[in-house]
Parts: structure tokens; C-alpha cells; sequence
């Protein structure tokens, strides 16, 4: 057993390597000049290695969005399970939070991906995980029991994905233009959440 899970974390930080140095190389010369070979020679092992974990570089771009992706739905789950007294729509306004502050946590991660040209900048990875879309799961959950409540007004069951795709743009908005280093981010993250849920209350 010791054997197995020893293998288990190798295979997992070959992974993570290589990932951090696709992500290096995207954002030093493009996601154009990106390849295997590159990626092997940054991490001093052969392309056929590479070629064990992933079978090319849009796959590797996937990895990266899918470790985007845990990162975000992990945050949101510890900042829900800590704040479960609160009313729902604290808790909404929580989550949104933690999912720009992870996005720009990460924007290294962010902008490889954006760079990429990819169309899914993240999404869970069924093949691979069948729990793994506990993101929109928690946000339908929350959106429901807030509507319970008549915190929310009644909601098409489309806007779980019209929010989270709001929260995409203004956190990738956020890391191609490093407005995350501004003094006011606080502030504009605050804002921006604020028109975000105003947006779901009932229309007085």
C-alpha cells in the first residue's frame, strides 16, 4: 500500500512539473512556441515521458484548467463549511469572492490558459472525476435555497452559468491588466460582487 500511494504522489508532482512549466513557457513566448520537447528539456526528462501524462499540448492546457478549477471549487468549500450561520446571501457573496481571489491568486495559471486561445478556460473533468463539477453543484444549491428563502427572486435555471461566466470575465479582465495589484482591488472585487448579487434580489 505504502508502494502504491508512493507512486500515486510521483505521478502527481510529474504532473504538477509539468504544468508549472507549460505555464512558464506560455507566458514567456506564446502558447505557439509551446511543445512537448520544451516542456521536457525545462524539466529535465525526454518528450516520451511527457507523453505518458498527456498526450499533447491542448491536453496539457486542459490540465492546467482543470487544477484552476480544484483550486477554485476547494476555496469555496472551506469558506462555506466555515460560514454556514450565515444568511444565503452572505454566503453567496463569499463565494463569488473566493473565486476572483483564487482566479488572481493563480494568474500565472490564468493566463496561460487565456493565452492558449482556449474556449473552456476551466471546467470539471468528467472523464477523469464524475464529482468534479461540485462548482456548479454548490451555486445551484446556494441559488435554490436562497429563492427557498425569498432572499432571491425567482431565477431561470441558466444563471448559474451567467454568473459564473461574469465572474470569469471580470477575474481574467483582472489578471491581463494586473488589476489585482491595485490598491483599490479590495474595493472593485467589493463593487463588483455587490452589482453581481444585487442583480438575483428580488425587484422591489
Amino acid at each position: 500500500m505504502r508502494t502504491r500511494a508512493r507512486r500515486e504522489r510521483e505521478k502527481q508532482d510529474m504532473r504538477v512539473a509539468i504544468l508549472e512549466a507549460a505555464t512558464k513557457i506560455i507566458i514567456k513566448e506564446g502558447y505557439e512556441k509551446l511543445s512537448m520537447r520544451k516542456i521536457a528539456d525545462a524539466i529535465e526528462y525526454t518528450p516520451t515521458t511527457l507523453y505518458n501524462y498527456y498526450e499533447d499540448k491542448a491536453e496539457i492546457i486542459d490540465g492546467i484548467s482543470r487544477e484552476l478549477y480544484i483550486k477554485i471549487v476547494s476555496a469555496i468549500k472551506v469558506i462555506l463549511r466555515d460560514n454556514k450561520s450565515l444568511p444565503i446571501d452572505k454566503q453567496l457573496e463569499l463565494s463569488f469572492k473566493v473565486f476572483i481571489y483564487t482566479m488572481t491568486d493563480n494568474a500565472e495559471m490564468g493566463k496561460a490558459v487565456m493565452r492558449s486561445g482556449t474556449r473552456a478556460i476551466f471546467g470539471p473533468d468528467e472523464k477523469s472525476n464524475p464529482d468534479s463539477d461540485d462548482g456548479i453543484l454548490m451555486l445551484h444549491a446556494l441559488l435554490h435555497d436562497g429563492q427557498e428563502q425569498s432572499v432571491f427572486r425567482k431565477l431561470d435555471e441558466n444563471v448559474s452559468w451567467m454568473l459564473i461566466s461574469a465572474l470569469l470575465g471580470f477575474s481574467m479582465n483582472a489578471i491581463e491588466n494586473q488589476l489585482y495589484l491595485n490598491e483599490c482591488w479590495d474595493s472593485l472585487v467589493d463593487t463588483y460582487v455587490e452589482i453581481l448579487t444585487n442583480g438575483i434580489m428580488p425587484i422591489k
